[in-house]
């Protein structure tokens, strides 16, 4: 390393803690109003007003509303992800699906406002077009790249319950976890409505018996599964 590499190390360190610090002040003023006004009625330009920066900064960081949407959900992501790598590790749970159950659980009632981001219908939409831009093997942004990485951490993690659990019952060659992992990914807008509704209802809350059932069901269909 030269000289002049050597003094702009602290310089570009500098640089980066001050973007990482504009990046994450822009998604916690965005979380704001995607969770309280909902994706269609947030605008950029109000953002930008409350966050303090221009409009121009805000597309200096971020390539569009959907690429700052995804940012916000990517950090409800990590936060799931690091309340099920808990559950999952405490040494007085057993490692089944149905702890993920109540991992999500406690995931919705530390941080109902990220629950409620999964509601919505643009979600999905966002997530397609992700899809679409790998299956072209076009770059994915940086909010992209950090969504993609806690989604993959979750499924890795749900692919490691779904292994061991069919491990113990003897039927682990006869079908390919992750495919178990993609027909329980079509059942998450019914669990997250199930969960959602009795947060929107606290007096007659029984969402976690129904998940109760319905993880006791899958488990006992992978501990039995017959193709």
């Amino acid at each position: 390393m030269n000289n002049n590499e050597k003094q702009d190390s602290p310089r570009k360190r500098r640089l980066e803690r001050e973007r990482k610090q504009r990046r994450d002040d822009i998604i916690k003023t965005a979380e704001w109003f995607f969770i309280n006004l909902g994706y269609d009625q947030t605008m950029i330009d109000r953002i930008a007003l409350q966050a303090g920066y221009s409009k121009a900064t805000i597309y200096n960081y971020f390539d569009s509303k959907d690429d700052l949407f995804i940012a916000v959900v990517s950090k409800a992501f990590e936060k799931m992800f690091q309340i099920m790598k808990k559950a999952m590790t405490a040494s007085d749970v057993k490692y089944e699906l149905r702890t993920l159950g109540d991992a999500y659980l406690t995931f919705v009632e530390e941080y109902p406002d990220y629950a409620r981001l999964f509601e919505s219908g643009r979600l999905n939409l966002v997530i397609g077009k992700m899809i679409i831009k790998e299956e072209t093997s076009q770059i994915l942004t940086e909010s992209e790249k950090e969504f993609r990485y806690y989604q993959l951490k979750i499924e890795k993690l749900m692919i490691s319950v779904i292994t061991e659990t069919m491990k113990n019952s003897g039927v682990q060659t006869k079908i390919d976890p992750f495919s178990i992992v993609m027909a329980l990914s079509t059942l998450g807008s019914a669990i997250n409505e199930l969960v959602m509704r009795g947060k929107r209802s606290p007096s007659e809350d029984r969402s976690q018996e129904y998940l109760a059932v319905l993880f006791n069901i899958i488990d006992k269909g992978l501990k039995h599964y017959d193709d």
